[in-house]
């Protein structure tokens, strides 16, 4: 059984997909639907990094996570960083810039966010 920590985190990510699902079927939005694709990876994250005992206030920053996905063991070994690294830019990007978001980009967006799932789920403490 997993640890309410956990299981909220989960379940944001999965909120947040569904954001994205109802934005994309909307054709509108685009920008939000990548920070939806990043907040939902950004979450799942978290619920893998508290699975390996990482502390909830250690987490709470960019930095950190970064910090954590580079040095913990198995993300280590399995290399998430830079799909994670490519959605907190397509992130930042969407939010901060003036930049046009094409299709092409949420598309390597989704890439990105099924690969941090993928490589996580494999060792996930569930």
């Amino acid at each position: 059984m997993l640890d309410k920590y956990c299981q909220d985190f989960l379940d944001k990510s999965e909120e947040n997909y569904k954001l994205y699902e109802f934005l994309h079927s909307s054709g509108k939005f685009v920008e939000w639907q990548i920070v939806a694709i990043f907040y939902s990876a950004l979450c799942y994250v978290k619920a893998y990094l508290y699975s390996k005992g990482m502390p909830i206030n250690s987490i709470n920053s960019h930095d950190s996570i970064k910090f954590y996905l580079s040095t913990e063991e198995y993300a280590k070994r399995c290399k998430v960083l830079p799909y994670y690294s490519n959605l907190y830019r397509d992130s930042r990007d969407a939010r901060y810039s003036n930049k046009q978001i094409k299709e092409s980009r949420i598309n390597f967006a989704i890439s990105n966010y099924q690969k941090v799932k993928e490589l996580l789920d494999k060792n996930f403490e569930k």
